[in-house]
């Protein structure tokens, strides 16, 4: 485990962060909010493929993403965290680039999705034999 240590904007306290892979498994980024249940122990998540790797990162960076978000609704002046949330907010549309290129579409929102028909009534799904 480690920590990032950010100083909160009133000097009166530190906050300190799961990376995003272990926030991502543990549900929680905040190590001081985390409360393990009884001798529960996370899953370690791994990749079996690059896709899957890819999508992994994604979502651990995406979820830190979400979790500094709600952090910021309530301190809106952490200018630490604000910078770190606009740090994993990049990183998210960065690597939703990438697998969009790679993989294909993978919300609703894919810039992808302008032309007709759309990717995935082509291609086979992943339980129909298709590649993705």
């Amino acid at each position: 485990m480690y920590n990032y240590n950010l100083n909160d904007q009133s000097g009166n306290r530190a906050v300190s962060l799961y990376s995003p892979e272990e926030g991502y498994m543990k549900g929680n980024l905040f190590p001081e909010l985390y409360d393990q249940y009884k001798n529960y122990q996370p899953v370690i998540l791994r990749a079996k493929d690059e896709q899957s790797k890819l999508l992994l990162e994604l979502s651990a960076v995406s979820f830190a993403s979400h979790e500094l978000n709600l952090y910021l609704d309530l301190h809106p002046n952490d200018e630490s965290v604000l910078t770190l949330f606009n740090d994993y907010r990049r990183k998210t549309n960065s690597l939703i680039d990438e697998y969009e290129t790679k993989y294909g579409p993978i919300t609703v929102n894919s810039d992808s999705l302008d032309a007709s028909p759309f990717l995935w009534e082509v291609d086979a799904w992943p339980f129909e034999g298709g590649s993705k």
